[in-house]
């Protein structure tokens, strides 16, 4: 129990050394020792954030597109930059992590 404490403490009070202390562990094989809650937690917050990322960069895209396409008087130059920034974000979120696809089908769920 008392490596559970020192897990946990780490991991509140210095992330960094937490992350190479657990990163060591694990090239070492010394599975006991490592703070298993803690970075299955992380692993799915990494789940999530590629998906928050996915959905925040479609946002971006799609508001500017509209604006492009419904207000041409007032088009501007950001936007076209922009629309060729998140296009690239998504292409390239897209091509790291392909799994992410199933997410623009259904809408990216919250």
């Amino acid at each position: 129990m008392p490596t559970q404490i020192n897990h946990t403490t780490l991991y509140e009070t210095d992330y960094l050394r937490w992350l190479e202390t657990t990163a060591q562990k694990l090239r070492n094989q010394n599975y006991k020792e490592v703070d298993w809650e803690n970075l299955i937690e992380e692993i799915e917050d990494m789940g999530r954030s590629e998906r928050r990322s996915l959905k925040s960069n479609l946002i971006v895209l799609l508001l500017h597109l509209l604006k492009w396409e419904f207000q041409p008087l007032e088009r501007k130059v950001g936007w076209e930059s922009s629309i060729i920034e998140h296009r690239s974000r998504i292409r390239d979120a897209l091509k790291d992590s392909p799994s992410l696809k199933p997410y623009l089908e259904v809408g990216i769920p919250t």
